[in-house]
């Protein structure tokens, strides 16, 4: 029923599973038809896993593919009779791509922002980010899914390419998950305040409060409790987390001296910053495209002219 109110609808490019699951081989003889499908299965829990399941064949085709989900939990029958054939067609058209799909169902299965959470929630989409075949799209995917994780990006890239090489469709809990510059701008808000590690810190933070404010959150935190601690403090105990305070001690084990190079902060504070513009320009280009899709132009324009500023103040960095 689901085909059928579809396609009195007006929509005719449309087929339904029936029986027995989606396989590869309808996947390829699909592919002799179309380059381009929009996946709208039943929103309960068997209709997600087939959705992920047909996401997965598809990808490995080469379709590009985007998923609807209807508003209400409803399925396509009801909500065509229900809202009409034009409610339909518009969500149709503003039907998200897959990855933004996977990566918001990543969220809502493992919502917690802790460690074992995020790698949970990387585990999910691992599989889906090696199947796809390109390797420039698999590397926007990765970086996709590390910014709405809380990820380091490079990570995310580096456990990729570890688990491809391994054939492993998993990754174990990562040991250190601090980038080298998150390190050493750590280190250097543990440096006493007249130091001229922690001076260089405290003035780029200042000079670039926008870009700071946009760092990891854990990282964010750190760094306020460490600049916010008495003068002379221990910097293990102005963290509040017990977490915290063993990533920093960890830290101070790994490292041969205790103040890093003035260089080497400005190094980190520019790496940092450049990531925080990289996901925020990518955030702004998946917003341009889902305004693009809903027709919704004034929207369109802002966040275009966004774009063009993070892109001039990543320019700026080189």
């Amino acid at each position: 029923m689901d085909c059928i109110s579809v396609f009195l609808a007006g929509i005719p490019n449309v087929i339904a599973t029936s029986g027995t699951a989606f396989t590869e081989a309808q996947s390829r003889l699909l592919r002799r038809y179309a380059t381009r499908v929009i996946v709208n299965f039943d929103p309960d829990t068997a209709g997600a896993n087939a959705a992920e399941k047909s996401i997965a064949l598809l990808t490995e085709e080469g379709f590009e593919v985007r998923v609807l989900t209807l508003e209400g939990g409803l399925d396509p029958d009801r909500y065509v009779r229900e809202r009409g054939a034009r409610a339909y067609a518009e969500a149709l058209r503003a039907a998200p791509q897959y990855q933004e799909y996977l990566v918001e169902r990543a969220r809502r299965l493992f919502p917690s922002r802790d460690p074992k959470s995020k790698t949970e929630a990387l585990n999910f989409l691992l599989p889906h980010i090696r199947r796809i075949p390109s390797r420039i799209a698999r590397d926007a995917f990765a970086n996709d899914a590390a910014q709405a994780l809380g990820i380091d990006s490079a990570l995310v890239r580096a456990e990729l390419k570890d688990a491809a090489a391994k054939r492993r469709d998993s990754i174990a809990p990562h040991a250190h998950p601090l980038t080298h510059a998150e390190r050493v701008l750590l280190q250097a808000f543990s440096a006493p305040r007249s130091s001229e590690a922690y001076l260089v810190a405290e003035g780029s933070l200042h000079q670039h409060e926008r870009e700071f404010s946009a760092m990891r959150s854990d990282v964010r935190e750190m760094v306020e409790q460490l600049r916010n601690r008495p003068d002379g403090a221990d910097p293990l105990t102005a963290l509040a987390a017990e977490e915290h305070r063993r990533l920093l001690a960890e830290l101070f084990l790994s490292v041969h001296d205790s103040e890093p190079e003035a260089d080497a902060v400005e190094e980190a504070v520019l790496a940092i910053r450049r990531t925080v513009l990289e996901q925020e320009q990518r955030r702004l280009r998946a917003a341009i495209d889902q305004a693009e899709r809903a027709g919704k132009v004034d929207e369109t324009l802002r966040l275009t002219r966004d774009n063009q500023d993070v892109t001039r103040r990543l320019r700026d960095l080189d």
